[in-house]
């Protein structure tokens, strides 16, 4: 029998613990999530970094015409240890959601802290006017197919739901539509938008030499449903009750993106060891970017189509920001 790296890894994976899980829900993926800008994996386009200037610097006085004083207090409290980097961090404090943040937005904006060309803030992302024509773009054109695995909720009523309400004219209108909230829309706009990465991964997937990428599925569906006999299941991260549901093993230590970068990196190596792979510096930079000093759940696993063949997968999300990335390479004797 042939190994990948990928099947060695998940081999170490599983001699480290077989351990049981607490149970949770089902589809409890992620307790909060921020969303992407147009080519790295963080909540606030240049175009709205503003927003951030203004929360940082403004008085309280001019917080409080905006804001409930104890959430202007809290605010003040808050940065004066830090200051805030991101919406994800914003929103931390409490009483400060989506509807705070859009107060917070319009007073940046009457202080000539954000012009026009930052769109505003939707489902706690920050976007720009570029990412609107980008979204509306998707998801007006997108096929039913290429849609449902980007939704992050009760996808085959979702997916729908956005085909029939076309044409979508407006943020507001697209986020107003049952189950697109705070994880579905960034994944949306993940999609709408095409980074160095996105162009590496369908140049993998283009030459179909036994390895592929994606960047849009359903963790649980993907290991639950394996197209063959199932001959390993190693998770990581926090934990979920499906893992010992399916016979899998659980490591609660998350994966680091030095190690995405690593399963990524050696999946694209594979895909080209005959050449005709492009874009692999500047795909493999971009996701750099994207997983540099973050954690992630997910799982390595592996099965057989039939007795003289395997498929090895590893798939990571982002414990904060639901960024997703699917490995897998296959054999055959």
């Amino acid at each position: 029998m042939k190994f990948s790296s990928q099947a060695l890894g998940l081999l170490f994976l599983g001699s480290l613990a077989v351990t049981g899980c607490a149970a949770e829900p089902l589809d409890a993926e992620l307790d909060t999530v921020a969303s992407p800008l147009t080519l790295n994996d963080v909540d606030v386009p240049p175009e709205c970094q503003g927003i951030l200037g203004y929360v940082n610097s403004a008085s309280y006085a001019a917080l409080d015409a905006y804001l409930p004083n104890t959430v202007a207090n809290a605010i003040v409290v808050r940065r004066a240890s830090s200051p805030f980097v991101s919406l994800l961090d914003l929103s931390s404090v409490s009483g400060i959601a989506q509807a705070r943040i859009a107060q917070i937005t319009a007073a940046a904006r009457a202080e000539n802290w954000i012009g026009p060309s930052c769109a505003g803030v939707y489902e706690e992302l920050g976007v720009s006017t570029d990412d609107v024509s980008a979204i509306l773009s998707y998801v007006n054109s997108a096929s039913l197919s290429a849609l449902t695995p980007v939704m992050r909720f009760e996808a085959s009523t979702v997916a729908p739901i956005i085909i029939a309400a076309r044409p979508i004219t407006s943020m507001q209108q697209l986020v107003d539509l049952y189950g697109v909230g705070l994880e579905t829309f960034r994944s949306i706009r993940d999609a709408a938008i095409v980074t160095p990465f996105d162009l590496l991964v369908n140049s993998v997937n283009a030459v179909h030499r036994d390895a592929s990428l994606s960047t849009a599925f359903d963790l649980y569906g993907e290991t639950a449903y394996m197209p063959g006999q199932p001959t390993g299941l190693t998770c990581f991260g926090p934990c979920t009750s499906w893992v010992t549901q399916l016979g899998g093993t659980w490591v609660p230590t998350p994966a680091s993106g030095t190690e995405v970068l690593q399963q990524v990196t050696y999946t694209v190596n594979y895909a080209n060891r005959y050449g005709g792979v492009t874009g692999i510096a500047a795909g493999l930079a971009d996701l750099s970017t994207q997983v540099n000093g973050q954690t992630f759940y997910g799982c390595y696993f592996s099965f057989a189509p039939d007795p003289w063949s395997g498929v090895n997968r590893s798939a990571f999300v982002n414990t904060k920001t639901g960024y997703r990335v699917l490995t897998e390479t296959r054999w055959s004797e």
